[in-house]
């Protein structure tokens, strides 16, 4: 983590925004830095390695995966898409939604409907639920009604029948 600059170590640590205002006045190039090229890559050296998987860490995980959203490319892709098999979901969502950006709403349609449908499949409730949210706001459900229909049956025998995303796809073949 020593490679990440210490200020943006500092930004990274936090969501509180007054805070992050007092970082900027503390730090008057942090938006420069923020943005550099090399902050970019230390902050995804820094995923890379071992200590990104540390479970005390997952806050500063999920501001890295939120960081590096705005941004997002496909070469960057290759470290985030790691996290989609985290043990915690919020780390999950947002290593989701990084990809989302990447393919949302029509900029690869088949990556997109595969991605929706492996977030909808999920262990936790709140990243499926979020998947259903996505499925709908990218008009997809036409395209996935048959997927939609089979996830239903089978949201029944893992016991997720009544669950915030079982109601949500439901909703969602009513349209």
């Amino acid at each position: 983590m020593q490679q990440i600059p210490a200020e943006v170590r500092e930004y990274l640590s936090t969501n509180d925004t007054l805070y992050r205002a007092q970082l900027s006045q503390r730090y008057p190039h942090l938006p420069d830095t923020l943005t550099a090229p090399t902050t970019q890559t230390a902050v995804l050296n820094w995923l890379s390695s071992d200590e990104a998987w540390d479970q005390s860490l997952n806050g500063f995980v999920v501001n890295c995966l939120m960081f590096l959203r705005s941004d997002a490319t496909p070469e960057k892709a290759q470290i985030v898409r790691n996290f989609l098999v985290h043990a915690d979901p919020y780390v999950r969502l947002h290593a989701y939604e990084f990809l989302l950006t990447l393919y949302f709403p029509n900029n690869n349609p088949e990556a997109l409907l595969m991605l929706l449908q492996t977030m909808l499949l999920d262990a936790d409730d709140s990243v499926r639920a979020q998947a259903a949210s996505y499925i709908e706001r990218a008009n997809a459900v036409a395209e996935l009604r048959d997927f939609l229909k089979s996830w239903l049956k089978g949201a029944q025998s893992r016991g997720w029948a009544g669950s915030e995303s079982f109601e949500l796809v439901e909703h969602l073949l009513q349209k």
